[in-house]
């Protein structure tokens, strides 16, 4: 019975080990707007596919420039790869991307 109770709630929004993560894309997501990103991409894409604990990427245009990030949680560990037109970065914290971000 508990297992059908908690899997009811992961199914009604997003599990709780990956809420920081859910956090860090909507900062992301933010941000974009904020630099007037064209064509942002995966804003309607479900953040889990239930393997997953999270995974979605998010891309947009700012000016002429592409910006992807991947944001991950795979049995409880996270990640996040980055992309620009001039950087890539795989495997980072949220923490590492939240201060690359502001």
């Amino acid at each position: 019975m508990r297992s059908a109770f908690r899997t009811k709630i992961n199914k009604m929004g997003i599990k709780k080990i990956a809420r920081p993560m859910n956090k860090a894309k909507n900062h992301f997501v933010k941000w974009l707007k904020d630099n007037n990103a064209d064509n942002i991409d995966g804003l309607k894409d479900n953040p889990s596919d239930g393997e997953w604990d999270y995974y979605i990427a998010i891309s947009g245009f700012v000016n002429d420039s592409l910006y992807s990030v991947t944001f991950m949680v795979w049995h409880g560990e996270e990640s996040i790869d980055y992309s620009d037109e001039e950087n890539r970065y795989n495997k980072m914290s949220i923490d590492d991307f939240m201060q690359m971000v502001l």
